[in-house]
């Protein structure tokens, strides 16, 4: 394949325009990964002001973060305070309201039952990685529909789309370490505070929570990803479809692409990097 870049898809977009860049971008996402439901763009959003000011649609009977990024990846976008989310972890993980000694001892989800013991809950409890700043509430959105630089990318797929994923972050960053996941609070804080915190990328394989409010299939998975981190990620995923998929994956991929209108690059059809490992046959 001839190099291409995201730079050399957003080179007619300056740096200014987040709208045109995040429309672009949400496009070769979709098309490199063939999803089934948009990237969602989440943004914190600092002050009652500012908040207020947001022209996004606020739930009056509330909803919990991880139904609206359920609903964003659908075309609806959101703006949510502490009064509107009717999700008191997410609320806690975003800084939007304060952690209670009931959670922070690990007491509350021993009393659910979830742990051994309140020593492994307090563990649990002490693992998890909150916003320290204080924010007033939280933007969540289309990818493709935000006007601003995203905080966090939530991607919501298939285990071979998470494979992707982590190999064009690879591409750049080489292995993707520290992970961290317990299936709990798995929206929130696995795919949303933890991410924005560390600054790297993070899998989850969801928690019970939001695959009742979230309604996600069984076989989805969660992926965070720094706004920050997000292009450049992208840009891995496109420069390593040579060498990861096989002949039939890249002729979706150029569909994919001429049909949102992207420019596509001549893929090699033949080649992978393991077109002559394990006695497999070269692609014709």
């Amino acid at each position: 394949m001839q190099k291409n870049t995201m730079a050399d898809y957003m080179s007619t977009l300056n740096k200014e325009n987040k709208a045109g860049r995040n429309r672009e971008h949400e496009k070769m996402l979709t098309a490199l990964l063939g999803l089934d439901g948009r990237p969602v763009a989440v943004r914190f959003i600092k002050t009652e002001e500012e908040y207020k000011a947001l022209d996004l649609h606020e739930p009056k009977t509330g909803l919990p973060y991880c139904t609206a990024v359920s609903m964003a990846r659908k075309g609806k976008s959101f703006k949510l305070d502490a009064k509107h989310n009717r999700c008191g972890a997410s609320s806690i993980a975003f800084g939007m309201i304060p952690l209670n000694e009931y959670r922070s001892s690990g007491k509350m989800h021993a009393d659910l039952k979830v742990y051994d013991s309140v020593e492994v809950s307090r563990q649990v409890a002490e693992d998890m990685v909150y916003c320290s700043e204080k924010n007033y509430g939280v933007a969540v959105e289309p990818l493709g529909e935000s006007d601003s630089e995203p905080d966090i990318v939530i991607i919501i797929g298939k285990p071979k789309q998470a494979m992707r994923i982590l190999q064009g972050y690879a591409y750049h960053n080489g292995q993707l370490k520290n992970i961290k996941m317990a299936g709990m609070c798995a929206i929130c804080q696995e795919c949303t505070s933890y991410p924005f915190v560390k600054g790297q990328i993070n899998i989850s394989m969801l928690c019970s929570g939001t695959r009742c409010v979230g309604s996600w299939a069984e076989d989805e998975m969660g992926i965070g990803i720094p706004g920050s981190l997000a292009e450049s990620l992208t840009d891995g995923i496109l420069n390593t479809v040579d060498p990861m998929e096989n002949k039939a994956s890249k002729l979706q991929i150029e569909d994919r692409m001429k049909k949102a209108g992207l420019n596509t690059p001549e893929f090699d059809l033949k080649n992978n990097y393991y077109s002559h490992a394990y006695g497999i046959p070269k692609q014709e």
